[in-house]
């Protein structure tokens, strides 16, 4: 067993052992099948000009088959492509019950991954193809590989990223097509599995019955669905390995350390036991930082910080009650919608709100309203602008009232038991949040309940202008951090490379400072449901800054509490003072790092 290494670059955090497993191994295709004079899928004669076929034609035989010869290849090729349907039908089936199975155990937005791929198993253009394929003599299997790359091709060169990212969920169905026509199934050996595949799929992850623990792709970028459900469940993902992975055996032990961003087969005694210390030491620190819920979210000085959760799924939810939040800083409401076709109306924006909510009940809830952009586009978007990018959702959103309407309608029926607030994403000007106000008051009125409070997401640079304006006419004010970082400093917020740490820039910190004492000015709460509310060297800016709100994913508010906890607020305020007059963000984080870099268990 010769221990072999791969770089790549880490995607999702963690430390896990497993057995290799390549989900995407291309099958043994099937022989062609020979019927009369012709191999289907060969496109010759059987035995070329010097076999039996064309023997006759030499002699001057008959040129065309005997009709029984051809009734039985017709019947052949009708039999492939009923195979081919087959095949896709038995991934769509498949996709379907995961998809439930997820659904039922509150895991909406991974549900609906899942059942973005049953879509794409049922897509007739794709099966079209694949049958054509099969009635010209293809087998079963080349035809669904010929017709499965041909359509991922196609999508994979859209401009628009989000699209172009479902080649990867077409070439999933393609092999699961592969592997049902082979014998294989889509069954999945038994864990723990370190998946390698040149590009690891979201539905690869979440298939029940097995347990995956680390996996790593060859392709896939930061912000895929894979990578985002890797993220969601604390499965270390790689991106970015030497496509000589894809040639390791099935069933060799593997180390996935994403803090090393590399890959190890066959670990060296001394590899192994690193490995497996530093995965007991992470649960330790998990149960420590756990241990501290019951603590009030307050620094050494007793400057208290809210504390709250950015959730999209009702297990969200429940994860973020389990570690002690506040309430909801940010429900993502358009995760459901990316795949629709139409504006979602009231009882769909019902259904999906509904397990979410019902687990909030009491606590406060602040619900983004639809955010579309040009990294979130669904179909009915699709080229809406005109140079086919559809930039701000907002203005998208006040063009069809009506649409707006239905979803303030939902909010205020299913959020009713608990303490709802409103959030508008990437607002410009204060006429915009004039017109949502009153697309929602007219919606209360309807319904004759009172008029949640109404807030607005600073993102825009613009925003952040006429921040004293937003302030006076919001009920609070919520920093993006993510776009208003990317924005200012110029980045490409998919770049993996711009992440939370750039929101330390003295330039966004200074216009996070504008946005705060524009809205204390007016006695309103800030909040930031960014990333950077988590990153160490970002978080003790925002409280120096007078950041009232942090809301993070669940899995990180343990963390966040107890970093809070080791702070001094007064420490926190010098080192934002020094930090906006500081050359860059570099000398920014050493700013941080000497001032505000605590000791956690």
């Amino acid at each position: 067993m010769n221990r072999r290494s791969f770089g790549g670059r880490a995607a999702s955090a963690g430390v896990a052992l497993g057995t290799l497993h390549r989900p995407d191994r291309p099958p043994a295709l099937p022989r062609p099948r020979v019927t009369g004079s012709r191999a289907e899928g060969s496109g010759t004669d059987q035995g070329g000009a010097g076999g039996p076929a064309g023997a006759a034609r030499a002699a001057g035989g008959s040129r065309t088959a005997p009709a029984a010869e051809m009734a039985r290849e017709e019947a052949a090729r009708e039999e492939t492509a009923h195979e081919v349907e087959a095949a896709f039908d038995a991934v769509a089936d498949h996709q379907d019950r995961l998809s439930a199975s997820l659904r039922a155990g509150g895991r909406i937005e991974q549900a609906d991954i899942m059942e973005v791929v049953g879509y794409l198993a049922q897509d007739t253009d794709l099966r079209a193809a694949a049958t054509r394929r099969a009635a010209e003599g293809a087998s079963a299997a080349e035809a669904v590989q010929a017709a499965v790359e041909e359509y991922a091709r196609a999508i994979g060169a859209l401009a628009d990223p989000t699209l172009a990212e479902r080649a990867t969920d077409v070439r999933q169905v393609g092999r699961r097509a592969l592997a049902w026509l082979g014998g294989a199934g889509l069954a999945r050996p038994a864990g723990p599995l370190v998946l390698i595949a040149h590009e690891v799929g979201a539905a690869d992850l979440l298939e029940p019955g097995s347990e995956v623990v680390a996996a790593a792709s060859v392709t896939g970028g930061p912000n895929s669905h894979a990578a985002i459900v890797a993220r969601s469940l604390g499965i270390p993902l790689l991106l970015g390995l030497d496509p000589a992975v894809l040639d390791l055996p099935d069933g060799a032990e593997a180390l996935v350390d994403a803090a090393r961003a590399g890959l190890t087969v066959h670990p060296a005694p001394g590899e192994r036991a690193g490995a497996l210390a530093a995965m007991d030491q992470a649960r330790s620190r998990r149960a420590a930082l756990a241990a501290e819920r019951h603590l009030p979210c307050e620094t050494l000085d007793r400057h208290s910080v809210i504390l709250r959760a950015n959730v999209a799924t009702a297990a969200d939810s429940e994860a973020a009650l389990r570690a002690g939040a506040d309430g909801v800083g940010l429900l993502r409401t358009e995760l459901p919608f990316l795949e629709a076709r139409r504006w979602p109306d009231e009882e769909q924006h019902a259904a999906a709100l509904a397990p979410v909510l019902r687990e909030l009940a009491g606590r406060p809830v602040t619900v983004r309203t639809l955010d579309f952009a040009d990294d979130k586009v669904p179909p009915f978007l699709a080229g809406a602008g005109p140079d086919g990018r559809i930039g701000r959702g907002l203005p998208l959103m006040l063009a069809r009232p009506d649409a707006f309407t239905a979803q303030f309608r939902a909010l205020l029926t299913t959020g009713a038991g608990t303490d709802l607030r409103i959030m508008i994403p990437m607002v410009a000007a204060p006429g915009e949040l004039r017109a949502c106000r009153a697309l929602l008051r007219a919606a209360a009125e309807s319904l004759g309940v009172p008029v949640p409070p109404l807030g607005a997401m600073v993102e825009l640079p613009e925003a952040v202008g006429r921040a004293d304006e937003l302030a006076r006419e919001a009920a609070f004010l919520s920093v993006g951090s993510n776009d208003l970082t990317s924005r200012i400093l110029g980045l490409d917020r998919r770049d993996p490379s711009a992440g939370p740490a750039h929101t330390a820039h003295p330039e966004v910190l200074a216009a996070i400072g504008q946005v705060v004492e524009a809205a204390h000015r007016h006695r309103r709460q800030v909040s930031v449901c960014g990333d950077a509310a988590a990153h160490p060297l970002v978080m003790p800016l925002l409280i120096g800054l007078g950041c009232d709100v942090l809301s993070a994913a669940p899995a990180v508010l343990d963390e966040i509490r107890a970093r809070i906890r080791r702070l001094d607020a007064e420490a926190c305020a010098q080192a934002a003072r020094e930090a906006l007059v500081a050359e860059d963000v570099e000398e920014v984080w050493g700013i941080v790092e000497r001032r505000c870099s605590p000791v956690l268990p």
